[in-house]
C-alpha cells in the first residue's frame, strides 16, 4: 500500500512539474518595490490563475532604475534573455514599468502579437496610463491584468479587440450629446432673435419688396467651372499589432511611453 501511495505521489508530482515548467519564471517581479507584499500576493495569484487557463505567459516586471536604452528595448530584452513565454513560439505579454525614468512599455510575443492587436494594445495603454500618472501602481497593474483576461477570451473566440468592442452605451452618448447640445443652443438663439421682430409683418409675396423692372434675366446656363477628386486609401485590417525585431531578433509587438 506503502509503495502505490508513493508511486502515485511521485506520479502527481512529476505531472505538475510539466505542467508548471512553462512558467518557471516568477508572474510579478517587482524589483522597484512599487506593491505592497499584499498586493503582490494578491497580483500573482490572479496572474497565475490567467497562465493555466489560457497557456499563455502574462508577466509584469519592474525596475527602478531602467537597464536599457530604452523602455522598449528592455523589455524585449528580459522577456527573450530572462525566459518569459510559452511554448515555441515564447507566447506571452509582459508589462514593463522603470519608476525612476517614469517609461512603461507592454511586450507581446508569438500568439500575444494577435491577440493583443494594435486596437487591443490602445485600449490597455487608455486604462493603464491614467493610474501610472498618478503613481497607482497596484490600480495600473490589477486593471492590466483584467483586461489581459478580457482580450484573450476575445481572441479565444476568434475575435481579437477591436474598436467597436467598445461600449454601445458609449456611443449613444456621445452622439446624444452632439445632436442635443447644438439644438439647444440653436433653439436659444433663434428665440432671442424671434422676440426682437415684434414688428415684423408677415408677407405672402415678395412684390414689395422688388422695385418694378429691376431685374431682367436674358440668358440663363449652367457653366462647369472644375472638379476636385479626393482618393483615400481603405485602412486594411490585420491579423495582430504593428512588430519590430528585438535584439534577439525575436518578433515583438507593442507599445509604451512616458507617464
Amino acid at each position: 500500500m506503502k509503495r502505490v501511495l508513493t508511486f502515485v505521489l511521485l506520479l502527481s508530482l512529476v505531472f505538475s512539474t510539466l505542467c508548471f515548467a512553462q512558467f518557471e519564471n516568477r508572474a510579478v517581479s517587482d524589483n522597484a518595490e512599487l506593491l505592497t507584499s499584499l498586493e503582490y500576493r494578491d497580483v500573482t495569484r490572479k496572474i497565475e490563475a490567467l497562465r493555466e487557463k489560457y497557456d499563455f505567459d502574462i508577466a509584469v516586471y519592474t525596475e527602478y532604475e531602467m537597464g536599457g536604452v530604452s523602455a522598449q528595448s528592455t523589455a524585449d530584452d528580459i522577456y527573450d534573455y530572462g525566459g518569459y513565454g510559452y511554448g515555441e513560439e515564447y507566447d506571452g505579454i509582459m508589462l514593463y514599468i522603470c519608476s525612476e525614468e517614469r517609461q512603461y512599455h507592454i511586450t507581446t510575443c508569438g500568439y500575444g502579437i494577435y491577440a493583443f492587436n494594435d486596437n487591443g494594445l490602445e485600449y490597455l495603454d487608455m486604462n493603464i496610463k491614467p493610474h501610472l500618472k498618478n503613481d497607482d501602481y497596484y490600480s495600473a497593474i490589477t486593471e492590466y491584468v483584467q483586461l489581459c483576461d478580457e482580450l484573450l477570451e476575445m481572441a479565444k473566440n476568434g475575435s481579437p479587440y477591436n474598436q467597436k468592442h467598445r461600449k454601445v452605451s458609449h456611443y449613444i452618448v456621445i452622439i446624444g450629446l452632439a445632436l442635443v447640445i447644438p439644438f439647444i443652443v440653436a433653439k436659444s438663439k433663434t428665440n432671442k432673435k424671434l422676440k426682437a421682430m415684434k414688428t415684423a409683418v408677415i408677407q405672402k409675396y415678395a412684390d414689395n419688396c422688388m422695385k418694378d423692372g429691376s431685374m431682367r434675366l436674358d440668358v440663363s446656363r449652367d457653366l462647369f467651372l472644375y472638379s476636385n477628386v479626393v482618393k483615400t486609401p481603405r485602412a486594411k485590417s490585420g491579423s495582430g499589432s504593428t512588430t519590430h525585431t528585438s535584439s534577439s531578433g525575436r518578433t515583438h509587438g507593442g507599445r509604451g511611453g512616458s507617464f
